[in-house]
């Protein structure tokens, strides 16, 4: 069985390739490391349901503490295919699902993969600044204050 971390994203194609991979997801890390691919299904659109895209997972990164306390994760791709696949999402409520490749239907050896370059990090939001110094510094995020003069 080929373990795979299934996401209902509203990240595209391209803004995936752009990081790396699919992001700012809340996952058990540990379940998240034991996967070896990523399958991406569109949560929106007419599309909305089907695979688009499957990558080979090479790490798994903290990104960002959200509003409600919650560490979110990049879920970090090395070589990436793509796919069409209609209602590949079982329509579960969590947007994040583990599963196998085997259980999705799909077979390796029909996809050609490619590597997966991301570009340079987009600018930095505050809320990103502020959970990155509260990790480093021990605290909760809503400790810190960031002022900008401009």
């Amino acid at each position: 069985m080929t373990k795979a971390l299934q996401t209902f994203t509203e990240n595209s194609f391209e803004q995936i390739l752009a990081r790396g991979g699919d992001y700012d997801w809340v996952v058990s890390v540990s379940n998240a490391k034991s996967c070896k691919y990523l399958v991406c299904c569109h949560s929106g659109g007419t599309d909305r349901g089907a695979g688009f895209l499957i990558g080979k997972i090479s790490h798994v990164e903290f990104t960002i503490v959200d509003t409600k306390g919650k560490s979110r994760y990049l879920i970090g791709i090395s070589e990436v295919a793509h796919i069409h696949l209609p209602q590949l999402w079982n329509g579960q409520q969590n947007p994040v699902r583990y599963t196998s490749l085997e259980e999705l239907g799909i077979d390796l050896s029909e996809l050609k993969f490619g590597k997966v370059s991301p570009t340079k990090s987009e600018a930095l939001t505050i809320e990103q600044a502020k959970a990155g110094l509260a990790k480093q510094f021990g605290v909760s995020p809503e400790s810190i204050e960031i002022t900008i003069k401009g």
